[in-house]
C-alpha cells in the first residue's frame, strides 16, 4: 500500500500502525528510480581522463596559485587606470619596503610547492579510495538520511503535519540534503577548522621570540605584499601553517577525495587574492559578501604597526574579534596618523636639544613629552583602549612586548637579514 494510501485510511479509520506508516513514509522520501545524481557528479574513477584525482588534488592548488598570481601580476605590470583606484601600495613600494627578493620569493614557493606534492604522494589518498567514494551505494545512503528526516520532522511538527509536508517536499529535501546541502555544510565547516588552525599557530608565531625570529620573519620580510609572495614562508612553516592546516581541515569535515581537491584549489586562491594587494568592492569581489578577511584586512597586519593585529586567516575575522586582535583598516590609518605625528614631535624635541651642554636635560624632557603624548594616542584613534593601545603605552613607559613593532629598527631586528 502507497504511503498516501495508508494516509488516507489512517485518517478515515481514527488509526493505524504507526510502525507500518514510518515505513511508508521513509520510502516515499527516497528519490525514485533511476536515482537523480547531482549536476557535478562525475560516476568515473577519475575527473580527468589523463590524470587521477589523486594527482589532481596535488597540481589543481599549484596551477590556481601561478595563475592567479599572474593574474594580479598583469595588473600592476598595465596599472590600467580602474584598477588602479583599487591598489593598497604604490608599485615603487614594493622594491623600496620589502626586504626580499621577487627571485628568492619565487624560489622558496617553488621549493614548498614541491616539497609539499612529494609528501602529499605518500600521505593522500589513492584510487581504490576514490573509487569507494565515486562508486558508493547513494541509494542506501539517501534512504538513511530519509530516515532521519522522517523521524526529525515528525518529532517536531507531528505525525499528520510532518507526513503532510514530506508528501510534498520529501523526496526533493532528500535529494537536495545528500547532494548539496551536507556537502556544503562540509565545506564551510573546513572553512571554520582552517581558521582555527591558522588562527592561534600564526598568532603562536608572533607571540614566540624564537617562532618569530627563526620561522615567521621570513613571511614578514614582505613589508608590501603582492600575490606570488602569498606562500613566502620558511618551508617548516609552510608545512605546519598550510599544509598541515589544510589536511586537518579536510580530515575534520570528513571530506571527499574531490572535495578536497575543491577545498584546497579554493583555499590557496582566496589566500593569493588576500596577498593580492588590491582593495576591490564587493561588487567586483563578490567573495567580500561571503568572507570579512581581504586583501585590504590581512594588509594591515603586514604594516609594522600591524603585527600584533589581524591574525586571522584566509576566511572569517571572528577569532580576531573574540580575542581582541581585530583592527580595521580605518582605524588603522587612524593610528598610522597618530604615530606619524609623535615622530614629527620628537623630531622637533630632538631639534631642540641642540646644545651640547643642554643635551641631558633637553633629552629628559623630550622623553616626559614623548611619553605624555604617547599616553594620549588612545583618545585621538578612538574612545576605546584596544590591546595595542595597552602595548604602545607599556612600550612608551619602557616595557617591551617583543609582539609590537614601532620602528624600522626593531622591525629588522625581528625581520633578520635579507638573504
Amino acid at each position: 500500500m502507497s504511503f498516501p494510501t495508508m494516509m488516507s485510511s489512517a485518517t478515515a479509520t481514527g488509526g493505524a500502525d504507526t510502525a507500518s506508516l514510518m515505513e511508508s513514509l521513509h520510502q516515499h522520501l527516497v528519490p525514485l528510480k533511476p536515482l537523480p545524481y547531482a549536476s557535478y557528479y562525475k560516476g568515473e574513477i577519475s575527473l580527468l581522463p589523463f590524470l587521477s584525482d589523486k594527482y589532481l588534488s596535488l597540481l589543481a592548488p599549484i596551477l590556481i596559485y601561478w595563475a592567479s598570481s599572474l593574474w594580479f601580476h598583469l595588473l600592476d605590470t598595465l596599472q590600467l587606470p580602474f584598477f588602479e583606484k583599487y591598489r593598497l601600495h604604490e608599485p615603487a613600494e614594493i622594491a623600496a619596503r620589502n626586504r626580499v627578493s621577487a627571485k628568492r620569493v619565487i624560489v622558496m614557493v617553488l621549493f614548498q610547492q614541491v616539497v609539499q606534492t612529494i609528501l602529499g604522494i605518500f600521505v593522500l589518498e589513492g584510487e581504490e579510495t576514490v573509487r569507494k567514494q565515486v562508486f558508493a551505494d547513494h541509494e542506501a545512503a539517501m534512504a538513511n538520511i530519509a530516515m532521519r528526516v522522517a523521524h526529525v520532522a515528525v518529532a517536531t511538527v507531528g505525525f499528520k503535519n510532518g507526513a503532510k509536508i514530506l508528501q510534498m517536499l520529501g523526496p526533493w529535501f532528500v535529494h537536495w540534503l545528500y547532494w548539496w546541502g551536507i556537502p556544503a555544510f562540509q565545506l564551510g565547516w573546513a572553512f571554520l577548522v582552517m581558521d582555527a588552525w591558522q588562527y592561534f599557530l600564526h598568532r603562536a608565531f608572533h607571540e614566540s621570540r624564537f617562532l618569530y625570529k627563526h620561522f615567521h620573519s621570513h613571511h614578514h620580510r614582505l613589508y608590501v605584499p603582492y600575490a606570488f609572495g602569498a606562500l613566502y614562508n620558511h618551508p617548516f612553516e609552510g608545512l605546519l601553517l598550510d599544509s598541515a592546516g589544510g589536511a586537518v581541515a579536510h580530515a575534520a569535515a570528513f571530506m571527499t577525495v574531490r572535495q578536497g581537491i575543491l577545498l584546497f584549489t579554493f583555499s590557496t586562491m582566496k589566500t593569493v587574492a588576500d596577498h593580492g594587494g588590491y582593495a576591490f568592492p564587493p561588487w567586483l569581489d563578490p567573495l567580500h559578501l561571503l568572507f570579512p578577511n581581504t586583501a585590504e584586512y590581512h594588509d594591515v597586519h603586514h604594516q609594522m604597526q600591524g603585527l600584533r593585529y589581524n591574525y586571522s586567516q584566509p576566511y572569517f575575522v571572528h577569532f580576531d574579534i573574540l580575542f581582541g586582535t581585530r583592527m580595521s583598516a580605518e582605524k588603522f590609518a587612524k593610528m598610522r596618523a597618530v604615530n606619524d605625528k609623535l615622530k614629527r614631535e620628537k623630531w622637533a624635541v630632538d631639534k631642540a636639544a641642540n646644545g651640547s651642554e643642554a643635551t641631558v636635560a633637553t633629552g629628559a624632557a623630550g622623553s616626559a613629552t614623548k611619553a605624555s603624548t604617547r599616553r594620549r594616542i588612545g583618545a585621538e584613534v578612538h574612545d576605546d583602549v584596544s590591546p595595542g593601545e595597552v602595548a604602545r603605552r607599556a612600550a612608551a613607559d619602557g616595557v617591551g612586548d617583543i609582539t609590537t613593532t614601532l620602528d624600522q629598527e626593531s622591525y629588522r631586528e625581528k625581520a633578520g637579514v635579507v638573504t
